[in-house]
């Protein structure tokens, strides 16, 4: 039986998509003194920050994120806007006595920067990149499992990459693949994510389901690529 379900952020629980390239585009032209082509930012949203802006060209991406991320990203944060269903269903997860939990790679101070508010009420536990050693590593999945006493084989891991899924197989939960986000469902399929959602009204559809219907709403409502 589940017992708690843990999300990434940015992808999952966010659509950062337009924040990030507008920090991302606003960094590489102070450091280049001209705007990177909006193609190229595109091709690009899915990388760590410091290798975004390398791949767009910038000389020192380190320091150029270390001088100005920061300061745009607070400056764009608004664009950001929840996945819509996400909080329904996480209010709906929580009535039904699970616990919540956040495991992601923003920091903690972007975290303050971001209309989040109502989603961080909704969680028992966060933990950000200065917490536990990055995904692909399981160690924040794990994490967070400890602290809410909550065994591996009784969770869920929702993540939208392949990093996500890695490191939710690792600590041995259901690693279940977020298609909405930053990777397409094919991607997922590939990192052996299991199940693949389509929809963020698929969780409770699954993790809630209404009786004997719950094998008939995992069949209609879910992809297992994997499945033998």
């Amino acid at each position: 039986m589940v017992q708690a379900v843990l999300y990434d952020l940015d992808g999952v629980i966010l659509d950062s998509r337009d924040l990030v390239a507008t920090t991302l585009t606003s960094v590489a032209a102070s450091a280049l003194g001209d705007a990177p082509d909006a193609e190229a930012v595109g091709r690009v949203l899915s990388l760590p920050p410091v290798e975004a802006l390398a791949a767009l060209g910038v000389p020192d991406a380190a320091q150029a994120f270390d001088d100005g991320f920061d300061a745009a990203y607070a400056i764009h944060a608004h664009q950001a806007r929840l996945v819509p269903g996400v909080v329904s269903g996480m209010r709906r997860l929580r009535a039904a006595g699970l616990r919540l939990g956040l495991v992601t790679l923003q920091r903690r101070h972007r975290l303050a920067m971001l209309p989040l508010q109502e989603v961080l009420d909704l969680f028992d536990v966060t933990v950000a990149f200065e917490d536990a050693a990055p995904k692909p590593a399981p160690d924040g999945v794990l994490g967070a499992l400890g602290l809410l006493g909550v065994p591996p084989a009784q969770a869920w891991f929702i993540g939208d990459s392949p990093t996500d899924i890695a490191a939710g197989r690792a600590a041995g939960v259901t690693a279940a693949g977020a298609s909405w986000g930053y990777y397409a469902a094919e991607t997922l399929w590939e990192a052996w994510a299991d199940p693949i959602l389509y929809d963020p009204g698929q969780i409770t559809t699954i993790l809630l389901p209404d009786g004997d219907t719950v094998c008939a709403t995992i069949a209609a409502h879910t992809v297992s690529p994997h499945a033998t």
